[in-house]
């Protein structure tokens, strides 16, 4: 089967979320054991998994470059990618509660472990009524990539966004209170943090809900962008 413009794109884009993800997370890793700073080891584990949330199209990808056929259409591209969710969810969560209430950092920390592991368990027994496949099951694409999103009207769409959501307020809402609380390099790196939270959250949803093609490149680069931006934050 040969892939269209957009079917490239999707895959390209995919394949370079992934392996990019990868790279930064293992630099963040070594700038924390470089420098000390702890909070870069969270970062960089946060941003490996979020590039490793995209391998169910990566994985289709490298099926047609091989075999010029698609992966089975059994559940399987949504599981390799949305397995990856809660560990992104847990280890931004960690980081934040970190920076906002180290107090009370283990309690949030734990009550997002157990939503976690519930989406993943529902996730797990019912990949083809948890997600949105195009096409329908078990029928293979006729052009392009196995295209598929979270269905939000399901209990894992459900717990995703109940998920998802906190990190927005919480994260997202909750540096930027603190940057405005704060002053001078304090300040702008709460801002940075504020930022890059914000963006994972919306650039996260959007990758969801745009259509393969010319804008997935935008939404990619912006999701890769929002870790670079809490880097930043972390750093200084």
């Amino acid at each position: 089967m040969a892939l269209e413009f957009d079917g490239w794109i999707d895959g390209i884009t995919a394949t370079g979320v992934v392996v990019f993800g990868v790279i930064f997370g293992l630099f963040f890793i070594f700038k924390a054991r470089k420098s000390g700073a702890k909070l870069l080891i969270a970062l960089g584990l946060a941003n490996m998994f979020a590039g490793l949330m995209f391998l169910g199209v990566f994985s289709d990808f490298l099926t047609i470059l091989i075999t010029t056929k698609n992966i089975a259409n059994n559940g399987f591209v949504g599981i390799f990618s949305y397995i990856w969710f809660a560990p992104v969810i847990i280890t931004a969560m960690y980081l934040g509660t970190e920076l906002l209430v180290p107090k009370y950092k283990w309690y949030v920390v734990g009550f997002f472990v157990v939503l976690s592991v519930i989406f993943e368990i529902v996730m797990l027994i019912d990949p083809l009524g948890s997600f949105n496949f195009i096409p329908d099951p078990p029928l293979a694409p006729t052009q392009n990539l196995i295209d598929y999103n979270i269905n939000l009207t399901t209990l894992a769409g459900m717990l995703m966004g109940g998920l998802l959501l906190p990190v927005l307020i919480f994260l997202g809402f909750g540096f930027l209170y603190k940057g405005f609380q704060s002053s001078g390099v304090i300040r702008r790196n709460f801002f940075y943090l504020s930022v890059g939270s914000i963006c994972f959250c919306v650039f996260g949803l959007l990758e969801g809900l745009t259509a393969p093609g010319v804008m997935g490149i935008f939404v990619r680069i912006g999701y890769l962008a929002s870790f670079w931006f809490m880097y930043y934050g972390l750093k200084g």
